[in-house]
């Protein structure tokens, strides 16, 4: 994998990639990138942290490590319940393992959080970090909702509401729900 070649493409244009990706039997490349992204950017946190409280140097290391496994968590779980709304809501036809893998690539986004970290440590911009973390995320979200409708087939409607709407909508009921006990 040519890395900054691969990763602009995944940025730029999503939809056309994972069809490259899927063709080549590529898949394993989205855990990969999401891995080592986010592997990159708890080593940043790990590094700020480290540098504010004057912990050990070992500390973004351990850093590193536990964003990685909390975020692979995050990522199986996001997949599993996109995959879920897809298959039994939309009708989609794609598998979870491939649902997985290509929600991977939805790390490529990362690379403007690492941006804005940098900002944030070499130039003290609070606001343009903020404002690089917003697109981070929301980049994040129309590549996984791309990754869904290449896999499942359902549109990218239907795959934006398996990815953020219905689950979005499952969340603020059981906090109502919470609420209200």
């Amino acid at each position: 994998m040519n890395f900054s070649r691969d990763l602009l493409r995944v940025l730029v244009s999503p939809e056309e990639t994972f069809k490259v990706v899927k063709d080549k039997g590529l898949e394993n490349q989205g855990l990969y990138l999401y891995i080592f992204l986010c592997a990159f950017l708890g080593f940043m946190l790990g590094g700020v942290a480290s540098a504010l409280t004057g912990v050990w140097i070992i500390f973004p290391i351990v850093f590193a490590v536990i964003v990685t496994v909390i975020a692979l968590l995050k990522l199986i779980l996001w997949a599993i319940i996109s995959h879920i709304v897809a298959v039994f809501v939309f009708k989609g036809k794609g598998s979870l393992t491939g649902t997985i893998k290509l929600m991977g690539f939805s790390a490529a986004p990362f690379i403007l959080g690492i941006f804005a970290l940098m900002a944030l440590i070499l130039a003290g911009t609070i606001f343009t970090s903020t404002m690089l973390f917003v697109i981070m995320y929301i980049w994040a979200i129309v590549i996984g909702s791309t990754a869904v409708n290449i896999e499942h087939r359902i549109g990218f409607g239907r795959s934006f509401l398996s990815v953020l709407g219905i689950p979005a909508l499952v969340i603020v009921g059981l906090m109502m729900l919470v609420g209200v006990f």
